[in-house]
């Protein structure tokens, strides 16, 4: 046993030479180790790395030498710990920008191709040190490194290879930060490879279904953003320094999928993502689809809405009741609900049973129209996002289920009807506020409402609410001993309560005999109105304030959000043959493509126009100029309505 270990140990020290030697770069002892039999030159060090990957991240090369002629295996050996895991040689070398070295890898058979740096640290999480996208060629894209690119490239590294979260080096490049070497990178990589390649290259969609120019939209990366659209712009005609170009729509326009940048832009809640709804050729991609149809169809989807809300109102105002007769005198109500036999006798019962239909379908509909959108959103999501719908969507959905709650307690004659029945009312009347948006001036004030609702009044409400409890049950335990017939004001805790919600708001005194001898009622009311009425209340009006001055800068872009996403509900909600496509076919300019796209007019300053060349579609060999004549008068907008 002893022999054993001895003998282990000795191993283990002959194999940790082998690393002495690989940082030392002492290459004519790494010869010699590796000369000998009783050494493994696979063995591996703490983070699983090989000889190899140590002689290269310490920058000696004539030991790698050495390494690579007595071991070639070694070379695309990838380290094994979690933290590294993946790692190649190649990998080391193109983040230390050796060209010389990865020159060397690459002639010695270096794999571009199924080399895949997956682990801790080069995937997003806590561990991650940087996410160049796993592959060699996305490795060197990032660094920046051109002569490292152009060689993987010349060895075959493919640009459609997808890391474990399905990005391209197109998707990697659109996630740096440096974006202007985002740019140099993206260029020369399309000038390395033919058309046809990239083009298809920049059509793969990562695991979130995101295409680079989506992703760009996601993340909320304007520049990019714009650099990508503008680099598949093509120039239509150019007059001095006016000229018309044409965008293609495939990932942003909805017609085609239900992924889009116009869906991004609606549904993603980052600051910057919105920013897009001004850019090139998403502003005026918006606002052809709401002047071609978005407005007309906002306006009768709004008159629809109140005139069924007006339809609700009536037959709950006549609703079927009956006198009630009771010997209790301390009664009340003088009306109650009638049975469902008893409902529905007369003519008027039949036309108010028209309205309830209505009532109820258009409940069915509401309900089974925001499900859909719950689904995609999340409910984190569907509740929080004030474009899409904000509290309104989570409003409607309750409305609907109050609808049906009323239905049930009708079908059983239950007296409680009118609960659901009110609430749905003042639900359903509110919700009234969403078409706010359809209007510049009303929608940005509806924005404002949404905000300071939910950043203010809401947090404010739950400290308020624990003072109030405390006050009022201190109030109630004072005033527990006294008589109180004749002011009821705290004679239970639900009414103390009450009283204390009054007073708050100013709107009553402390309500007892002025012959009260608790004089801590007195001191304990003194400090509930100095630190509720004053202190709670004028801090909610200085928090209301400072949100509405922080938000007033971006409430004409909140505003413009929701516009967007209105348009993008009534276009997957109306039948396909009311809507209208926006753009221009492809075909119909002269383009032999299946893509549409819209135009725009562009007014450039004497520089740039004189390096416009005068031919028009530099990739078209020919284009008749009766087309150009024929469709230049689709692409200019004729109507001047802005969103």
């Amino acid at each position: 046993m002893a022999a054993t270990m001895d003998k282990l140990q000795s191993c283990i020290g002959i194999n940790s030479a082998l690393f002495k030697a690989a940082r030392a770069n002492d290459y004519s002892t790494m010869k010699t180790l590796l000369q000998r039999e009783d050494v493994d030159p696979f063995f591996r060090g703490n983070l699983g790395e090989t000889i190899l990957h140590a002689a290269i991240l310490n920058g000696k090369k004539e030991v790698m030498k050495v390494i690579l002629e007595h071991v070639p295996s070694l070379i695309n050996e990838p380290m094994t710990s979690h933290k590294y895991k993946g790692e190649t040689a190649l990998h080391i070398a193109i983040l230390k920008q050796d060209v010389e070295t990865v020159t060397l890898l690459l002639k010695c058979g270096a794999d571009v191709i199924n080399a895949q740096a997956s682990g801790a640290c080069f995937i997003p999480g806590i561990d991650c040190l940087c996410y160049f996208g796993e592959y060699p060629l996305s490795f060197a894209a990032c660094t920046g490194n051109e002569e490292i690119t152009k060689l993987l490239i010349d060895y075959g590294a493919p640009l459609h290879a997808q890391d474990s979260l399905g990005n391209t080096v197109f998707h990697i490049l659109v996630l740096q930060q440096n974006k202007e070497m985002a740019y140099q990178m993206y260029d020369m990589i399309l000038t390395l490879v033919a058309i046809k390649d990239c083009h298809c290259v920049e059509k793969l969609q990562n695991n979130e279904g995101f295409t680079p120019l989506k992703l760009a939209a996601n993340e909320g990366n304007i520049e990019m953003f714009s650099y990508l659209v503008k680099k598949q712009k093509k120039t239509y005609w150019t007059i001095g320094t006016i000229t018309y170009s044409i965008y293609d729509l495939t990932d942003i326009d909805t017609w085609m999928t239900q992924n889009s940048v116009l869906d991004i832009i609606t549904s993603n809640q980052k600051p910057q993502v919105r920013q897009l709804v001004d850019v090139t050729p998403v502003k005026e991609l918006l606002r052809q689809k709401w002047n071609s149809f978005g407005y007309k169809n906002f306006l009768i989807w709004m008159f629809s809405y109140l005139v069924y809300m007006v339809i609700f109102t009536t037959v709950c105002m006549f609703r079927p009741l009956k006198p009630l007769i009771s010997a209790n005198l301390d009664n009340i109500t003088i009306m109650t609900q009638k049975s469902l036999s008893e409902s529905y006798e007369k003519k008027e019962d039949f036309l108010r049973l028209a309205g309830e239909i209505i009532t109820l379908l258009g409940a069915i509909i509401i309900l089974f129209s925001e499900i859909p959108l719950l689904i995609k959103l999340g409910p984190k999501n569907y509740i929080g996002n004030t474009s899409t719908g904000g509290p309104f969507s989570i409003l409607m959905v309750a409305y609907s289920l109050l609808i049906f709650s009323a239905a049930i307690l009708r079908i059983l004659g239950h007296d409680e009807e009118a609960i659901p029945l009110s609430l749905a009312l003042i639900i359903g009347w509110c919700n009234t506020v969403y078409f706010a948006r359809g209007f510049r001036m009303l929608g940005q004030f509806s924005i404002m409402i949404q905000k300071i609702f939910f950043s203010d009044l809401l947090c404010w409400f739950c400290l308020a609410f624990i003072i109030i409890l405390g006050f009022s049950s201190a109030f109630y335990i004072m005033c527990q001993t006294l008589e109180l017939e004749s002011n009821f004001y705290f004679k239970d805790f639900s009414k103390s309560l009450y009283t204390a919600v009054e007073m708050m708001m100013g709107l009553t005194n402390l309500l007892l005999p002025s012959e009260t001898s608790y004089p801590l009622l007195y001191i304990t009311y003194s400090v509930y109105m100095v630190f509720v009425y004053l202190l709670l209340l004028n801090m909610l009006i200085a928090m209301m304030e400072d949100t509405y001055w922080r938000i007033a800068h971006e409430r004409e872009e909140l505003w413009k959000i929701q516009v967007a996403s209105a348009i993008l509900v009534l276009e997957r909600h109306l039948p396909r043959f009311l809507r209208t496509r926006s753009g221009i076919a492809g075909r119909s300019l002269g383009l032999d493509d299946n893509k549409w796209y819209i135009g725009v007019e562009e007014i450039l300053n004497e520089n740039v126009s004189e390096k416009l060349k005068p031919t028009i579609f530099s990739n078209q060999t020919t284009l008749c100029w009766n087309t150009v004549r024929k469709n230049v008068s689709n692409i200019i907008y004729t109507e001047s309505t802005s969103l």
